[in-house]
């Protein structure tokens, strides 16, 4: 009995932040911040590639935005607060987050700035690309959660 008490369990959980989870956070505020001002600066949801140059402006005159960017921004810091939320959803949300980064900014870069609706330019392949590059790094920097023996029997 007293030795089943001192075996370790499978995992500890703890409260520490990890590096996926302060990820998540900040990506989320930083996301929803240029949302917000992308939203004060421009509400243009162009439907067509050559209306997208004329209904685009420039969040903070750096970055280049439109009702579409704007959206996706948005959706984009809901899910990252929603897999911060669960410390043990961290790991694969910035893994996610990171992965899904990576193919946007190639993306763009392999059709251009002007084949989306999404308007977009340098500054925002940096944004998209450091936002790639610190999920992966900050996944794979986040040790996986292990099940806990009360986790094994909530799911039997």
């Amino acid at each position: 009995m007293v030795q089943e008490a001192l075996k370790p369990t499978l995992t500890t959980r703890s409260p520490a932040w990890s590096p996926a989870r302060v990820y998540l956070v900040g990506s989320g505020v930083l996301l929803l911040v240029l949302t917000v001002a992308g939203f004060a600066v421009s509400t243009a949801f162009p439907t067509a590639r050559d209306q997208v140059a004329s209904g685009s402006e420039h969040i903070f005159g750096v970055f280049e935005t439109n009702g579409w960017h704007n959206v996706a921004a948005l959706f984009s810091a809901v899910v990252a607060f929603g897999f911060a939320l669960r410390p043990e959803w961290s790991r694969t949300g910035a893994l996610v987050k990171g992965a899904a980064y990576v193919v946007v900014t190639a993306a763009i870069a392999l059709s251009g700035d002007d084949t989306f609706l999404v308007a977009s330019n340098n500054a925002d392949q940096v944004i998209h690309g450091s936002l790639a590059v610190g999920g992966l790094l900050s996944g794979l920097l986040t040790r996986p959660q292990k099940r806990t023996r009360q986790d094994i029997q909530r799911v039997a």
